[in-house]
C-alpha cells in the first residue's frame, strides 16, 4: 500500500526507529547510563523525533505531529547549546 509515493512499510519502519530511539533514551536516563543533559541524549531525542514527525507526515496523522516537532526542536536547541554548557561547568578539584 502506497500513501504520498512511499510504501508504508518504510514509513512504519521510519515510525518503529523513530519511537524505539526515544524509549531507549528515557530507558537509558532511567538506569543512569546518560544524564538529561548528555549530548547523547539530546541527540537521541532529536532524531526520534524527527523520525516520528516524518513518520505522521507520511501517513498523514497529524495530530500528534506539532507535539514532535516540538520535541525536535528542544532536542535540536539542546545538541546545538551542549558546548556552551559544558564550557560553563566548572572543572572539579
Amino acid at each position: 500500500m502506497e500513501l504520498l509515493g512511499v510504501n508504508l512499510v518504510w514509513a512504519d519502519l521510519i515510525g518503529l526507529v523513530g519511537s524505539l530511539l526515544i524509549l531507549l533514551g528515557f530507558y537509558r536516563t532511567s538506569i543512569g547510563q546518560w544524564r538529561t543533559t548528555s549530548f547523547w541524549y539530546e541527540l537521541d531525542n532529536l532524531v526520534g523525533s524527527v523520525l516520528l514527525a516524518s513518520y505522521h507526515i507520511l501517513t498523514e496523522t497529524y495530530v500528534v505531529l506539532p507535539l514532535n516537532v516540538l520535541w525536535a526542536v528542544v532536542a535540536l536547541k539542546g545538541v546545538t547549546s551542549y558546548r556552551d554548557r559544558k564550557k560553563s561547568v566548572k572543572p572539579k578539584r
